[in-house]
């Protein structure tokens, strides 16, 4: 299936017909400085990638300019080249390989600008001389093409590129009626969107300069299933269960992941992780990474209450450094009574104080000496949930199916 991405290639072969590049008459000619006098005929044998056997081209009564031409290519069919007095190309047309005791069936013809090389319109039919396809110049340069099915009245896709020759809007149906793709450039940039054989929404993908965007679908669904974003700083996959509501949300920062964990699709607690070998994932060791911190979340995903662990090489179990907690509702960094703990490196109570901010004041401060014995902060064991084995902690490509 084409792409908005890819229509752009029409403007080159349109219709898919047998086409060669617009050329000058003398494209491998074999009878120019041949003889001392010219002929009134110009003969050519294009290279093959043009899929042409011959071309032999009728000249102007000054033998100078290129008049008419007859095409013979590779595969059987015919073509014929309109010329205007100046020598710019005026009109083509391509016919399919005649059959014995049938008449010559036309397969594809154009209209080319007074530059000789810019269509204003083409049409293509299918054996049976329905239309399969038209196209037309617009106003302001845009070129605006439509498919059609076997038959020739039922519209198949509609497409339109660009002056500069980039495509701007794509919509290609199936044979049942139903919407099988739609691409198009908007404000947002280029956004594609395929679906299924019941018309459903199987994958969403929008790209522009800085921006990428992936979404899958649930199977005979419009529910996201997942939907990725990727930016110059960030990249962010979120989950959802069938009905739309998100399981997990992950967003990769350099060399961090951080992990939202929704409960029936509201945020429940947080965690962070750091990655301890960032330079040798880089060259493409599996990437490790560590605990570094946990918290209660609200619905806006903003930290109620947040435990930092002791991290570095030789630590090697969970043990607890910090804690935020915010004492009157709000999330800690609108509180105006936050308690902060400290633990030692054995995880043991060490001080306690109350702040009339995250940062603020110290209103109240209760120290724990270690020789009466080690006070402990029970972890919370729902939210030391491990990191996943598939963690999206790599970039993805370019949404599908095509690079910008």
């Amino acid at each position: 299936m084409k792409s908005i991405l890819t229509i752009a290639a029409l403007t080159v072969l349109l219709g898919g017909v047998a086409v060669a590049t617009l050329q000058g008459a003398n494209n491998g000619d074999l009878t120019q400085g041949a003889f001392p006098n010219r002929v009134p005929h110009s003969v050519a044998l294009p290279t093959g990638s043009q899929g042409i056997d011959q071309r032999v081209t009728e000249l102007s009564a000054d033998l100078l300019l290129p008049k008419d031409a007859d095409i013979d290519f590779k595969n059987g069919e015919t073509g014929q080249d309109l010329y205007r007095d100046n020598g710019t190309m005026q009109h083509r047309e391509v016919y399919y390989k005649q059959l014995p005791g049938k008449p010559k069936q036309l397969k594809w013809q154009a209209s080319i600008g007074l530059d000789g090389v810019t269509y204003m319109d083409d049409t293509a039919f299918w054996p049976d001389g329905s239309r399969q396809r038209v196209g037309n110049r617009q106003a302001d340069g845009s070129y605006l093409i439509l498919t059609y099915f076997a038959g020739g009245q039922t519209e198949q896709s509609r497409s339109i590129i660009g002056a500069d020759g980039k495509g701007l809007f794509q919509r290609i149906v199936r044979d049942n009626g139903k919407l099988a793709y739609l691409g198009q450039k908007t404000k947002d940039g280029i956004e594609e969107t395929t679906y299924s054989e019941d018309g459903h929404k199987l994958k969403y993908s929008m790209r522009n300069f800085s921006t990428k965007r992936k979404t899958e679908f649930y199977p005979n669904s419009d529910d996201p299933k997942s939907d990725i974003i990727e930016d110059s700083f960030n990249y962010t996959t979120i989950s959802y269960a069938p009905g739309g509501k998100i399981i997990e949300k992950y967003l990769v920062q350099n060399s961090s992941l951080t992990v939202f964990h929704y409960e029936n699709g509201v945020p429940k607690y947080m965690q962070y992780w750091l990655r301890t070998n960032t330079a040798e994932a880089v060259k493409g060791a599996p990437s490790v990474w560590q605990l570094y911190s946990i918290a209660v979340i609200d619905d806006q995903e903003k930290e109620h209450w947040k435990l930092w662990f002791k991290t570095g090489d030789k630590v090697t179990t969970l043990v607890p450094s910090f804690t935020y907690e915010s004492l009157d509702g709000l999330p800690t960094e609108k509180s105006h009574s936050v308690k902060v703990s400290y633990y030692t490196d054995a995880g043991c109570l060490r001080e306690e104080i109350w702040q009339d901010a995250q940062f603020g004041k110290e209103v109240k401060k209760i120290m724990y000496p270690q020789d009466r014995g080690c006070s402990t902060i029970p972890l919370p064991a729902d939210m030391l949930k491990p990191m996943p084995a598939d963690a999206p902690v790599k970039k993805i490509p370019a949404p599908e199916p095509h690079e910008p």
